[in-house]
């Protein structure tokens, strides 16, 4: 893991913006235009993604695609913005992952928010929870057009239900104090649940 400054992503001194930035990074695109959903809904918040590059996308390159984006984007991260860092567990080392779940205990206002194994767990918790049985990522993803959307993944569609998908991926976690969830469990409704604060009422 490289050597970092725990105010690395942040300038001090500036004049103070009404919006909320919230920089994230992910895996693939799916997650990207679930979020980006969300960008400026009204006047109080901003959602950018940090580009991926080329097919890198293990735990140990999100460190340096944020490096990267802030260098190359001179981008105006203030200390009331976070930076999330959104992955699956599916085809990763938890070694891997603790690295990044490490650099995030030692970075104010930096967090993650794993899903196990794949973000279409999230996603399905819009219609409700999750069938007790024990399913790969292909077949939530076939769950996810057959319980919610014919075509699979709409954003129109699915992101007006983050309200429900928080409440029912809150009430599955059952080790809600760690980073890493359990199986058919994601811990991104505490992403959602920060989107929601700062958006409030006047977003629909």
């Amino acid at each position: 893991m490289p050597k970092r400054n725990s105010n690395r992503a942040y300038k001090r001194g500036e004049a103070h913006r009404d919006a909320r930035l919230f920089l994230i990074v992910t895996e693939g695109e799916r997650e990207d235009r679930y979020f980006s959903w969300f960008d400026r809904k009204n006047q109080r918040i901003r959602v950018q993604l940090v580009p991926r590059q080329g097919q890198a996308s293990a735990p140990k390159h999100f460190l340096h695609r944020l490096d990267q984006f802030l260098d190359d984007s001179g981008a105006d991260v203030q200390m009331e913005d976070s930076v999330w860092f959104v992955l699956d567990v599916d085809a990763w080392s938890r070694e891997s992952i603790d690295e990044l779940v490490a650099a995030c205990n030692q970075t104010p206002n930096w967090h993650i928010a794993i899903s196990n194994p794949c973000f279409e767990v999230w996603l399905n918790m819009h219609k409700g929870p999750l069938p007790d049985n024990d399913e790969d990522c292909a077949a939530l993803k076939t769950m996810l057009g057959s319980r919610l959307h014919p075509g699979g993944f709409h954003p129109n569609v699915i992101c007006p239900l983050i309200e429900d998908a928080i409440k029912y991926a809150k009430e599955a976690d059952t080790h809600p104090n760690q980073s890493y969830p359990d199986r058919m469990q994601t811990k991104v409704y505490l992403l959602a649940s920060s989107v929601l604060a700062v958006l409030g009422q006047n977003w629909r």
